[in-house]
C-alpha cells in the first residue's frame, strides 16, 4: 500500500511522493500527473527555463496563457501567469523537500 508524503501544497497544487512505488504526483485542479523520481526532475528542468512570455497565447476568453503539450497530442496543460509562477514554486519547493527526505532516509 502507498504510503505518500506531501513535499509542497497550496490551496491549488498538492505535489506528494511514494517512496515505496518511486512516484511523484502533482495534483492541480483537475489534473493528476504522475512522474518517477528521474522524470519529475526531467520534467523541472526542461520547463524550468521555458519563458512565459516567449510561448505566449490567448485562451478564447482572452486570458494570456501558456499551453504545455504533453506526450498525448490531444492532452495539454494551460497555464495563466499566476499559475505558471505557482506551479513553479511549488515543484522548487517539492524538489527541495523530496532531497531532505533524501537526506534523513538513506
Amino acid at each position: 500500500m502507498c504510503k505518500t508524503t506531501v513535499l509542497s501544497q497550496n490551496e491549488n497544487i498538492t505535489i506528494a511522493q511514494c517512496k515505496n512505488c518511486s512516484v511523484i504526483n502533482i495534483w492541480r485542479t483537475g489534473v493528476l500527473m504522475n512522474f518517477s523520481f528521474d522524470q519529475f526532475d526531467a520534467f523541472y528542468v526542461a520547463t524550468k527555463k521555458l519563458a512565459f512570455d516567449d510561448f505566449l497565447e490567448r485562451a478564447p476568453d482572452g486570458r494570456e496563457v501558456v499551453i504545455l503539450s504533453t506526450p498525448f497530442p490531444d492532452i495539454s496543460l494551460v497555464f495563466t501567469r499566476g499559475e505558471w509562477h505557482e506551479f513553479f514554486v511549488k515543484i522548487e519547493e517539492a524538489l527541495y523537500m523530496k532531497r531532505v527526505y533524501e537526506l534523513v532516509h538513506y
